[in-house]
């Protein structure tokens, strides 16, 4: 019995391991530094555009750029909507460009890659979720390598979403499986927005 009792121990420990260590992995975090922009996109935009304006208020960048279209085509783009956000929070309208279009991380890599090279723009801090920023760094890499730019990660802070305890409850459980199974996807070849 105390055998079974040592293993069955062993075993759930050695699990709530793996599953923090997941937590920790997705969310990526590079040392801070001044950029071009400070690029957030969609998704669960409060804390997102939260952690993108704090970064913009302690002079980390001179621009915010917000990444994200609607699901609802008769509705307000997500990007538009953070971009209101800050505007309230005090950021100069003039200090954020809106990418209003994309409906995938793909693309929000793609137009933002795009923006900033027309902008003339090298290096930004991406802010996403922090379950969502390794995959979000995985695609903005490829995009960014492409048109010679860099950035940063810097996940947002996020009050809903902890990496030692995301699988102990809904909904930050059931958005941390999604994101690891687009991530599988993303890494076997598969398009996973």
């Amino acid at each position: 019995m105390r055998r079974f009792l040592l293993g069955f121990l062993m075993g759930a420990i050695s699990i709530v391991a793996v599953l923090v260590g997941l937590g920790h992995w997705l969310d990526v975090s590079d040392p801070l530094a001044k950029a071009d922009a400070i690029v957030a996109i969609s998704g669960d935009t409060g804390a997102r555009a939260e952690t993108a304006i704090a970064l913009w208020k302690e002079g980390y960048a001179p621009l915010l750029i917000f990444s994200g279209g609607s699901s609802d085509p008769d509705s307000v783009a997500s990007a538009e909507l953070m971009k209101r956000t800050a505007v309230a929070a005090g950021v100069p309208a003039n200090a954020v460009a809106v990418e209003g279009t994309s409906a995938t991380t793909e693309e929000n890599a793609e137009r933002v890659a795009e923006l900033m090279k027309t902008r003339g723009l090298v290096s930004a801090i991406l802010v996403t979720s922090p379950y969502h920023q390794r995959r979000a760094a995985m695609l903005f890499e490829r995009e960014f390598a492409r048109a010679a730019l860099t950035f940063t990660n810097h996940p947002a802070d996020d009050p809903d979403w902890d990496p030692n305890l995301w699988w102990t409850a809904d909904p930050s459980r059931s958005r941390t499986l999604v994101e690891l199974a687009k991530l599988g996807a993303l890494v076997a070849g598969q398009r996973a927005g």
